[in-house]
C-alpha cells in the first residue's frame, strides 16, 4: 500500500482514509481489493498528489467533485490514477485543463493557437493576413477564426472585425484580405482560433503592418536600344 494511504495513527481519518475508504480497516489494511481511481489536481501544471480531490470506481466515467472554489484567470489540471488491489498507484493519466475566465467561469474546449501569423502590405492600402492551424493535441477543433484588428485605441475582444470559417483552409493554410485601409497608419492583429459553442482562445501575441496606398515609384527614365540579329 502507498505509504501516504496508510492513516492507522487516525484510525482512518486522516483525509485521504476518508476518501478512500481506510475507516473499515482502522487505517492498517487497505479496503478495497478491487480497486479505485484516485483523482488530483494542480494549477498551471503542478499537480498534487497528496490530497485526493476525489475517488471512483474502477468502471467509473465521470465524477462530481464538491468544493471547487477556483479562483478567476486560472488554469487547472485534473488527472486520475489507479489504484490496485493491493493499494499501489499508477502513473497518473493526461490531464484534464479546466480554465476559469475572468468572471470566473468555466471555458468550454479550446481550439490549438493559429500559429504562426504574418501581415503583409498589399496595393490600395489593404493589409493581408495569412497564417497555419495544426490540429496535432487539439482538444476540439475550430468552427472558424476571429479577427481583431487595433489602430491606436486597443484591441476589443467583444468585437472582432470579421472571421474566416475553418473548412476554408486548404493545407493548414488561412488568408484573410482587410479593405482598404487609411494609408500610413500602423495597424495590429490578432487571430483566434474559436469553437461556436466552446470556447475562443486567448491569445494575446499580435502582428502590425502600415497601410501603404501611394503603390510604388513611378518610373522617372526609360531607355531602349535596338540590336540586328547576325
Amino acid at each position: 500500500m502507498e505509504s501516504k494511504f496508510f492513516s492507522g495513527i487516525f484510525e482512518g481519518d486522516s483525509p485521504a482514509g476518508v476518501m478512500l475508504g481506510m475507516g473499515l480497516t482502522g487505517g492498517e489494511f487497505w479496503p478495497r481489493p478491487s480497486g479505485c481511481m484516485t483523482v488530483y489536481r494542480g494549477q498551471d501544471g503542478d499537480v498534487d498528489f497528496d490530497s485526493i480531490q476525489a475517488v471512483m470506481e474502477i468502471d467509473d466515467d465521470q465524477v462530481a467533485i464538491g468544493n471547487q472554489l477556483l479562483p478567476a484567470n486560472s488554469i487547472w489540471h485534473y488527472v486520475r490514477c489507479q489504484v490496485g488491489g493491493c493499494g499501489l498507484e499508477s502513473e497518473a493519466s493526461p490531464a484534464c485543463i479546466v480554465r476559469i475566465d475572468e468572471n470566473g467561469d468555466m471555458f468550454g474546449n479550446m481550439p490549438n493557437i493559429p500559429i504562426p501569423l504574418e501581415a503583409q502590405q498589399v496595393a490600395g492600402g489593404k493589409i493581408r493576413l495569412r497564417w497555419r492551424y495544426s490540429p496535432i493535441d487539439q482538444e476540439i477543433a475550430p468552427t472558424s477564426f476571429n479577427i481583431y484588428m487595433d489602430s491606436g485605441s486597443g484591441f476589443d475582444y467583444d468585437n472582432p472585425i470579421d472571421n474566416v470559417d475553418y473548412d476554408l483552409g486548404k493545407a493548414g493554410e488561412f488568408i484573410w484580405l482587410s479593405g482598404a485601409l487609411t494609408h500610413g497608419q500602423l495597424y495590429r492583429f490578432i487571430v483566434r482560433s474559436d469553437h461556436a459553442t466552446e470556447a475562443e482562445t486567448r491569445n494575446t501575441t499580435f502582428v502590425a503592418a502600415v497601410a501603404d496606398s501611394s503603390g510604388p515609384p513611378a518610373i522617372t527614365s526609360i531607355t531602349a536600344s535596338w540590336q540586328e540579329d547576325v
